[in-house]
């Protein structure tokens, strides 16, 4: 995942140059959303719709951090499943990890190594190790 929305990015700075304790949630309480378009770093746009298949999935717990390059990165250890889609095809462009089922604060977000249009039918899985957070 490439990027930390614009709510960790400020917890960082408030944690390391202001001395502000910061609450990291809870590894039980991460979820991965989908995204339709590029979220941006509010993290609050083009989030799947709602609908009776698609909700945030847990996301478990992620590898302890290792350098790669320049960056140190961890990636999920179990895979991710979201239910068949039942409603309509939709195109899903980025992924973002968020603190809470719904609403909530979105932590990091990236784009897809290539769009997926899911449809009828289709299931979306994401591999252990398929999900790379990196912070250079």
């Amino acid at each position: 995942m490439s990027g930390l929305s614009d709510y960790a990015e400020q917890a960082a700075i408030n944690a390391f140059l202001r001395g502000t304790n910061f609450t990291a949630p809870t590894v039980a309480s991460l979820r991965l959303g989908l995204f339709t378009a590029d979220p941006t770093d509010a993290g609050n746009i083009n989030e799947v719709g709602t609908g009776t298949w698609y909700s945030r999935q847990l996301t478990g717990t992620f590898t302890a951090p290792s350098p790669s390059g320049s960056a140190n990165q961890s990636s999920n250890v179990a895979s991710i499943t979201f239910p068949a889609v039942t409603v309509a095809a939709v195109t899903v462009t980025h992924i973002g990890i968020f603190d809470a089922a719904t609403a909530g604060n979105m932590l990091f977000s990236a784009p897809m190594t290539s769009s997926k249009t899911l449809q009828v039918g289709d299931v979306l899985s994401f591999a252990p190790g398929t999900l790379v957070a990196s912070i250079d």
